[in-house]
């Protein structure tokens, strides 16, 4: 089978490979910039913070209340991070601490089963998100934990 190469969709091999070169080229530019400007940093600095030790404190829901918020949510930041934004904003309320920087809003890709792609439920995932900041890392051996 002759491939057709007159459509514009298409991209060749070359042509990747130039794309691909000025993206990385780019890339390493901006970050080279950032470490060079004071302020701009490229990596995270989490560690040492608040929000570093698992598990982070919790108290006992309502379910009600629950369900309640993350059927409103999900007009905003849809399943998974409906699922999110209901118990960590009820526990932003209620413990504060480390759940004031929880960036509930990242979890919006989880949508449509992870960026629209179906490949795992989103209201399952940002469960899984929420019990494992509740429950903490799991290590070799624990019962508790993810």
């Amino acid at each position: 089978m002759k491939r057709d190469t007159t459509s514009e969709t298409q991209l060749g091999r070359r042509e990747l490979l130039a794309r691909a070169g000025r993206y990385t080229v780019g890339a390493a530019a901006v970050g080279s910039l950032a470490s060079a400007v004071p302020g701009l940093r490229p990596e995270a600095l989490a560690a040492g913070g608040a929000t570093e030790k698992w598990p982070w404190p919790y108290v006992k829901l309502d379910p009600v209340v629950t369900a309640e918020r993350a059927y409103e949510e999900w007009y905003r930041v849809f399943c998974g991070a409906a699922v999110v934004s209901s118990v960590i904003g009820q526990l932003r309320e209620k413990v504060g601490g480390p759940y004031g920087s929880f960036p509930v809003d990242a979890f919006k890709f989880l949508e449509g089963g992870v960026a629209g792609w179906g490949t795992i439920c989103g209201a399952c995932a940002g469960s899984c998100v929420v019990t494992n900041v509740i429950l903490g890392p799991s290590t070799a051996g624990s019962e508790v934990g993810m």
